[in-house]
C-alpha cells in the first residue's frame, strides 16, 4: 500500500478518535448539567417542604471568592479625618482609638475599623442639579471607600444613606457607612471600613448553593426563626477579627420576608444579620 494511502487512513483514524473524545466530553458536560440542574430543583421542593418559599427565578451560581487576609492600615486614619475636616489636630493620643478635631468638626476611630464623624460646620454640601446620592458617592470617594447604596431614609429634612463597602466588586456586609443629611447638609458620618492590602489570599473548597440553601433550612428549623420566603442571595464576604490582621470570609447573605441572614460558604454556619 502506497505511503500517502496510509498517511490518509491515520488521519481519519485521528479524526475519528478525537470526534468520538469530544462526543464524550460534551456527553458528560451534559450529564453534569443536567445533574446540577435536578439538584437545584430538589433544593427548591425540599425548601418549599419546610414552609419557605424560594422568591428568585433560579437557584444562583455557586459562590467563587478567595478566603483574604488583610493588613489594616491605621496610618490612612489621619488622612481621612483631613480629607473630612480640614487641618485636624490629634486630640486623642490612644493609638487604640485615636480622635481629630478642627473647627470644622471632629471625628474618632477604632481599632476594628469602626469610626464616627460629626460635622459643625456645611463643609460637604450637596450642589444645585446634584443628588445626595452622588453628593455621598463623591465624599466617599474622597475618603476611599467604594461601596454600593444599601438603604436609604427619608424623614422631613433628614436623609440617611447607608453604603456597603465593596472589595475587589465584592460586597463586604460587615462593613458599612451611614451618611446623615439635613437639609442638603452633611451632617455626620459614621460605620466601618476596612482600608489596607492583601496579605494572603486562599482557594478553599466552598459549598455548593443547594447545599447553603440546605444548611439555611436546618438552622432555622431547629432555632426557631420564623421565614416563609426567600427574597434574594447575595455573595459577598464578612470580616473576622478586629486587630491589625483583618480575614475576608466568602458568605451568602440570605434575604428573608422577615430579616437577613449570613451562610458562611466554608463551615455552613448560619448567623442572622440583627
Amino acid at each position: 500500500m502506497e505511503w500517502s494511502k496510509i498517511k490518509t487512513i491515520i488521519l481519519l483514524m485521528l479524526v475519528g478518535v478525537n470526534a468520538f473524545l469530544l462526543l464524550l466530553v460534551g456527553m458528560r458536560a451534559g450529564r453534569g448539567a443536567l445533574y446540577e440542574d435536578e439538584t437545584r430543583q430538589a433544593a427548591i421542593q425540599v425548601l418549599e417542604r419546610g414552609g419557605i418559599e424560594f422568591g428568585l427565578e433560579q437557584v444562583p451560581k455557586d459562590i467563587d471568592l478567595p478566603t483574604l487576609t488583610v493588613a489594616r492600615d491605621r496610618e490612612s486614619e489621619h488622612s481621612m479625618a483631613q480629607t473630612l475636616l480640614g487641618d485636624v489636630t490629634q486630640t486623642g493620643e490612644s493609638e487604640v482609638r485615636p480622635s481629630y478635631t478642627s473647627q470644622i468638626g471632629t471625628a474618632e476611630f477604632s481599632m476594628n475599623g469602626s469610626f464616627a464623624v460629626s460635622f459643625v460646620q456645611d463643609r460637604w454640601r450637596c450642589s444645585a442639579g446634584e443628588t445626595l446620592s452622588e453628593a455621598s458617592q463623591s465624599c466617599l470617594e474622597q475618603i476611599g471607600f467604594t461601596g454600593i447604596l444599601d438603604q436609604s431614609v427619608t424623614k422631613d429634612s433628614t436623609t440617611t444613606l447607608t453604603y456597603l463597602q465593596e472589595w475587589e466588586d465584592s460586597p463586604i456586609f460587615s462593613c458599612s457607612v451611614t451618611l446623615v443629611w439635613e437639609d442638603q447638609v452633611l451632617t455626620s458620618m459614621e460605620g466601618s471600613r476596612l482600608a489596607g492590602t492583601v496579605d494572603s489570599s486562599s482557594t478553599q473548597a466552598l459549598l455548593s448553593t443547594p447545599t447553603i440553601l440546605m444548611r439555611f433550612l436546618s438552622s432555622v428549623s431547629e432555632g426557631g426563626s420564623v421565614c416563609s420566603r426567600i427574597e434574594a442571595m447575595t455573595p459577598g464576604y464578612l470580616t473576622v477579627g478586629s486587630g491589625r490582621s483583618v480575614q475576608l470570609t466568602p458568605v451568602w447573605r440570605i434575604l428573608t420576608d422577615t430579616g437577613a441572614y449570613y451562610v458562611d460558604a466554608v463551615t455552613g454556619t448560619v448567623t442572622s444579620e440583627s
